[in-house]
Order: structure tokens, then C-alpha cells, then sequence
């Protein structure tokens, strides 16, 4: 039988290692970034925030290979733009 302690010892392992995952994946990029901080992020961290934000404003065509290249495409020329603005006025 394992002890409350190691349980929760388990636990609290378990959640650090969720929240340093969670931090690595997105590198710093939020809805509120713009398409310069995007442009500048490593091409992981670009998918991972393109697949979170299509999600999240429920735009499965972006997560898909052919619309991925389009947030690049877009932010390529403009790079004041925001990414929740991109997402909330994109197709698909």
C-alpha cells in the first residue's frame, strides 16, 4: 500500500510535470502575440500554438497540412498583427 505522503509527492510530481510540458510547448506565444513574435518562433512552437488557437476559436482547417501554411503566409505580411486577431477573423 503506498502512503498519503508518496501519494501525494506523486501528485505534486505529476503536476509540475504537466505545468513545465504545458510552458515548454508554446514558448512564450498567446493569442495576444503578434505575427512578429510568431514569425520569430521556432516552427514547433508555431504548430503548437496554431493547433491551440484553432481549437480554440474552432478552425479545424488550420490544423490540417494545408492550412497551417496560411498563418505564416498571412503574418509574413503583417506583422502587427495580433494572433487572435488572425483567428477570429479567418475562414475555415
Amino acid at each position: 500500500m503506498i502512503s498519503s505522503y508518496a501519494r501525494i509527492g506523486m501528485a505534486l510530481a505529476a503536476t509540475l510535470s504537466g505545468v513545465a510540458l504545458s510552458a515548454c510547448s508554446i514558448s512564450g506565444l498567446s493569442a495576444s502575440s503578434t505575427c512578429r513574435d510568431f514569425m520569430n518562433a521556432s516552427t514547433s512552437d508555431q504548430q503548437a500554438i496554431v493547433d491551440k488557437l484553432a481549437t480554440q476559436y474552432n478552425k479545424p482547417a488550420y490544423t490540417t497540412p494545408l492550412g497551417a501554411p496560411e498563418v505564416p503566409y498571412y503574418c509574413s505580411a503583417n506583422p502587427t498583427v495580433t494572433l487572435q486577431w488572425f483567428f477570429q477573423h479567418a475562414e475555415g
